[in-house]
């Protein structure tokens, strides 16, 4: 009688315990499936370096001039 009602308080925790680790471990493998999934098809699509364009940045000196 009295192991049915420890087991009786115990299962709950265990279950909880196993809800929370299985929705973490799948929120995990999501993320890292996604980042994979960028990192993978991010790099094909990015231009090289040397082929880029360079950036065309003002020099404090410089100063944009409205057309009015």
């Amino acid at each position: 009688m009295g192991w049915s009602i420890v087991i009786s308080l115990f299962m709950p925790i265990v279950l909880c315990f196993t809800v929370v680790f299985s929705v973490g471990i799948g929120v995990f493998t999501a993320y890292a499936a996604v980042f994979a999934i960028l990192e993978v098809c991010g790099r094909a699509s990015r231009p090289a370096m040397k082929n880029a364009r360079p950036r065309l940045v003002l020099v404090p000196t410089q100063s944009q001039v409205s057309g009015d």
